[in-house]
Parts: structure tokens; C-alpha cells; sequence
């Protein structure tokens, strides 16, 4: 199959990496021009867990004119850049699938907007990923992929689609942990509710994911935030219970060196995905009438550190 992979920040690179590897038919499409001909001239610098380092030839395009054809249009563009790929995948063929793996909440609306139904699929993952530069992606943490439609939420009987059999298949050759899902609305919730908790304490204090559970005070934090996101879940029909919490604590035991790709983001000065997250949480609990205090402030801190490190350049 030929699957196209929709930016080249670090998810983008490391799954383009992973799929080169394991001898898969792939395109990194990428925001800038520059960025696709350093990779086509240069290739692909892997880090891996083990710590070799591996060359990779890589296809690579921008995202000028149209998409070229694929099977699968992996899309691994930050929330922040959804909307300038919205116009291009709506010219996609009818017959080709969307896999969307952005953190936080909200793009499923937009996806709808210019994608069929039967087109969108979801993934969450857990993998570990940073981009140094525009040709060069270190593997820092080995994770999970969940695939699945919303679609199937409701009719679990549909066989599964061709193209993601297919892709799941090409993911196992590759050595990703990765799964097909019924309930992916329930794990995109489960992710949220761990980017909402981990991600702006890290970008506040500018700490590693571990780091967080050496304090008291940041697990009373983690704690209120937890509760806040839990109950404007609760009223989305998602089952909330105290596992959820140890997920979270273990996540930040397995990813306790790491750097969430909030804090990254902070400190490469590029947009952060706040909106999607923190802001997504806050934004339901004013439509539910539930209140979300310490969600809304750690919202509106990071905002205004982002902010004012802007300025300073």
C-alpha cells in the first residue's frame, strides 16, 4: 500500500522512519519546502531505543498544490496546523482513508467538514518522539498505537476497512504495538485527560514528565486537574474511574526522562496545541455549567508564558 504521512515534525518522521524500515511505500509531506528537499537530499537520520543511528532514503513533498496519491494519508500536523491542510484533503479520492493522531480534542468536527465519514480514522498513540532537526527524529520512548472510526461506534458490527487492515498489518512488520479499537472516542477522551494533566504543569515549571510525581505539591496539582477533566467527561458519556488516575501517574513513571511535546513546543517557539487541550476542557465545562478552576488557570498561565517568551524571541 502507499501511505502518505501528513507532516514532518516528530510523530511524522519517527512513523515515516519506522514504516521506511520495515520496507513500506511511503511519502513524508511536509509544511515547508525546504524541509522536503533537505529530506529527499539528505534522508532520514534515525535515533533509535537502542541508540544506533540509521540513514533512511526518504520520498519527501510539500505541501504546495496538491497531495500526491496514496492509500492512507496519515495526519501528524499539530492541532495549530490543522486548518491549513483542511482545503487539500478535501481533493483527496473518495476511495483513500485519513488516519488523524493530533493530541486533544476538537478535529474531529473539522474533519467532518471536508472528509466522508468512511474516510476518517482516529489513532492515539504513546509513543516517545523528538525532532532535532528537519531531517533528524530520536526515538525517546516506546508506546502503543490505537486505531479506530467513530463510525463504529455505533455499527460495531462493520467489517474492517481494507485500507487499515492493511495499514495495521504494515504497523505490526514495523514493529509498532498497534491495535484496531471499537471504542476510539473513549481513548481519544483517555489521552486528553493525560495531556491535560501532564502537559502544562511540564510547560509551566519546564520539567521532565517524571519529574512531576517528586513533589507533593504537583501531585495535589495533577490531582485537581485530574478531577476537573474527569467529570466534564463523565458528562460525554465516559467512564472515568480511579485506573484512569493510575494511568496517568504510570505514564509519567514510563516517560519520566521526557519532554512533553507541549514543553517542546514552549521551548522551540512554536505554537502550542492549548486550545485543543486545556482549552477544549474548559470551553465544555462553560457549555455544561461545570466548574473547572485550576483547568482554566493552568490554561490561561501557559498562554501567557508562551506569550510573553514570544516576545522575548
Amino acid at each position: 500500500m502507499n501511505i502518505a504521512i501528513i507532516g514532518g515534525g516528530s510523530v511524522g518522521l519517527l512513523l515515516a522512519a519506522r514504516l521506511c524500515l520495515a520496507g513500506s511505500q511511503v511519502q513524508v509531506i511536509t509544511r515547508t519546502r525546504q524541509q522536503a528537499d533537505e529530506l529527499t537530499k539528505h534522508g532520514l537520520l534515525l535515533h533509535s531505543l537502542q541508540g544506533e543511528q540509521k540513514r533512511i532514503h526518504i520520498q519527501a513533498v510539500s505541501m504546495e498544490g496538491d497531495l500526491p496519491k496514496a492509500d492512507l494519508y496519515v495526519l501528524a500536523v499539530k492541532q495549530t496546523s490543522l486548518t491549513e491542510v483542511l482545503p487539500v484533503l478535501r481533493k483527496i479520492d473518495p476511495s483513500a482513508r485519513v488516519l488523524a493522531v493530533q493530541n486533544g480534542m476538537g478535529h474531529d468536527d473539522h474533519l467532518k467538514e471536508v472528509l466522508a465519514l468512511n474516510q476518517i480514522y482516529f489513532g492515539v498513540h504513546t509513543e516517545g518522539a523528538r525532532r532535532h532537526s528537519y531531517t533528524e527524529v530520536e526515538h525517546t520512548g516506546k508506546g502503543t498505537w490505537q486505531v479506530g472510526s467513530i463510525i463504529g461506534q455505533e455499527q460495531k458490527a462493520l467489517p474492517l476497512d481494507p485500507v487499515i487492515e492493511a495499514f495495521l498489518s504494515v504497523g505490526e512488520v514495523a514493529g509498532l504495538a498497534i491495535k484496531y479499537v471499537s471504542d476510539i472516542y473513549g481513548v481519544m477522551w483517555r489521552k486528553l485527560m493525560a495531556n491535560a494533566v501532564i502537559n502544562p504543569l511540564t510547560t509551566l515549571f519546564e520539567i521532565p514528565n517524571g519529574a512531576l510525581l517528586e513533589s507533593t505539591e504537583t501531585m495535589v496539582l495533577m490531582k485537581r486537574l485530574f478531577v476537573e477533566a474527569k467529570e466534564v467527561a463523565s458528562l460525554h458519556g465516559q467512564k472515568i474511574d480511579e485506573s484512569s488516575w493510575q494511568e496517568i501517574v504510570q505514564i509519567c513513571r514510563n516517560t519520566s526522562r521526557n519532554y512533553s511535546s507541549m514543553l517542546q513546543d514552549l521551548l522551540n517557539c512554536r505554537p502550542l496545541e492549548i486550545e485543543a487541550i486545556n482549552g477544549y476542557i474548559v470551553k465544555q465545562g462553560r457549555e455544561l455549567q461545570i466548574a473547572t478552576p485550576h483547568q482554566e488557570a493552568v490554561y490561561k498561565a501557559t498562554l501567557l508564558k508562551a506569550g510573553l517568551m514570544a516576545q522575548r524571541g
